[in-house]
């Protein structure tokens, strides 16, 4: 499983806020969420990238990825100022 990674971010053209959510897997740049704090704003942008891979899943495959996206998540804020999102395996499985 990949962690994600979500970074505030300003646009050089226009000066707006925005949120970055990426992995591995790819990635998605979303407008800030003004009515989240921080902590939710990081969260939701990691939930809308986890939503988009569930979507090209169901697209590709017919059915949902088992759930591997939807899995609850721990999330921290880095030193660099970034958070970071794991996945918290089910009981018993890595």
């Amino acid at each position: 499983m990949q962690a994600i990674i979500t970074k505030y971010s300003v646009s050089p053209r226009t000066g707006t806020s925005r949120v970055i959510a990426k992995c591995e897997r790819g990635w998605i740049l979303r407008p800030w969420p003004q009515e989240l704090d921080v902590e939710q704003a990081h969260r939701w942008a990691c939930d809308e990238l986890c939503a988009k891979f569930d979507a090209e899943d169901v697209e590709r495959y017919g059915s949902k990825g088992a759930g591997l996206w939807t899995r609850p998540k721990a999330s921290g804020q880095l030193p660099s100022g970034e958070w970071a999102h794991v996945f918290i395996p089910k009981e018993g499985k890595p």
